[in-house]
């Protein structure tokens, strides 16, 4: 008996040390017609717009990337749209920014966190949506109902306090 034991020991370290493997995140709950109607009026309600050239959007609490399909809905904005996976973050006069790793330009990001429907006889949904561009971000929660005609009332419940940026512990490395 203590030999199977014995046996079993490196197995199960082995199991134990192993990587997790990554699930593919499905965010197909948010790249909906509410979840695009929340992210227009984030990109619209962003002061920093008419200085950006790139935009970035990203889904989840995790920030992970939309489908191309998704962003495809989004090059009507005038803005490039730029995948989250060619974005790097760098020190820049002493800030952490985050770029474009071919064009070095900064995007705004603009994120939508949840998209959870609401019990009501119009459909309503509750959103988390936040956005940043260099050192300054927002984030919001949002009611949003859809309309017979096909358009989304989206109304701010509250503003959701965010850190600001070069004060959550990163130091530069010299």
């Amino acid at each position: 008996m203590m030999l199977r034991l014995l046996f079993l020991l490196p197995v199960l370290l082995f199991s134990a040390c192993s990587k997790p493997e990554k699930a593919d995140t499905d965010h197909t709950e948010l790249e909906t017609p509410a979840g695009e109607a929340v992210l227009r009026h984030v990109l619209s309600v962003c002061p920093h717009r008419g200085e950006a050239k790139q935009l970035t959007i990203v889904l989840g609490d995790g920030m992970e990337p939309a489908s191309k399909a998704f962003e495809g809905k989004f090059s009507d904005t005038g803005l490039l749209v730029t995948p989250s996976k060619k974005l790097e973050a760098g020190m820049a006069n002493g800030q952490v920014r985050i770029y474009d790793s071919v064009t070095q330009e900064p995007p705004i990001i603009i994120q939508l966190s949840s998209l959870i429907e609401e019990p009501a006889a119009v459909p309503t949904f509750k959103a988390k949506a936040a956005w940043s561009w260099k050192d300054k971000a927002k984030r919001f929660i949002y009611t949003v109902k859809a309309k017979p005609d096909g358009v989304f009332d989206i109304k701010q419940e509250e503003e959701v306090p965010i850190a600001p940026r070069n004060q959550d512990g990163m130091r530069e490395v010299k």
